[in-house]
C-alpha cells in the first residue's frame, strides 16, 4: 500500500442486515454480498483488480471459478461483477483490491457473520461507515484473529 503499515486502518461490520439494501424496498433481513460492497466503492473500486481466496471447506462452485479467474494479475471489477460468485455468500474469504501491483484494499468475509475492511484510504473507510453505521474500528490483533 502507498502508506506505511501503521497507516492501515481496519473496520468490521455485521454481514447480516435488518434494513432494506435499497430505498423503497421493505425492510427485511439481507446478507451484504461482495457485489454490494463493490458497488458501494463506486468509481474508486472500478480502478482496482481483484484477487480472491476462499477458505470454505465446501465452497459454492462459482467461487472456485472466481478464485481461478483472479489468479495472476487479478480480475477487473466489472468482470468480477459479471460473474455469479460476488452475489453469493462465501462464508470465509479474502478479496484484495490492487492498483497495478499495489494492494489498496482488503475485504474479508468472516464466518458469514461480518465483513472486515483494511485500507489506508480514508474515503473508503468513511464510505463503508456511511452505508454500514455499525462499522467499528478493529485492532491489528483482531484482524489477525479473523484470518
Amino acid at each position: 500500500m502507498t502508506e506505511t503499515q501503521s497507516a492501515l486502518q481496519m473496520i468490521s461490520f455485521a454481514a447480516w442486515r435488518d434494513d432494506a439494501p435499497y430505498r423503497g424496498h421493505p425492510a427485511d433481513r439481507h446478507y451484504v454480498t461482495l457485489a454490494e460492497l463493490l458497488v458501494r466503492l463506486g468509481s474508486y473500486g472500478l480502478t482496482l483488480t481483484w484477487r480472491a481466496q476462499v477458505f470454505d471447506d465446501h465452497p459454492h462452485p462459482k467461487f472456485a471459478e472466481l478464485v481461478t479467474a483472479s489468479q495472476g494479475n487479478g480480475i477487473p471489477t466489472l468482470e468480477l461483477l459479471a460473474m455469479d460468485a460476488p452475489y453469493l455468500q462465501a462464508v470465509d474469504g479474502n478479496f484484495e483490491g490492487y492498483a497495478g501491483t499495489e494492494l489498496m484494499l482488503t475485504l474479508r468475509e468472516f464466518d458469514s457473520s461480518s465483513w472486515d475492511v483494511r485500507t489506508a484510504d480514508k474515503w473508503v473507510l468513511s464510505e463503508i461507515q456511511r452505508h454500514y453505521p455499525d462499522a467499528k474500528p478493529m485492532t491489528s490483533d483482531e484482524w489477525d484473529a479473523t484470518s
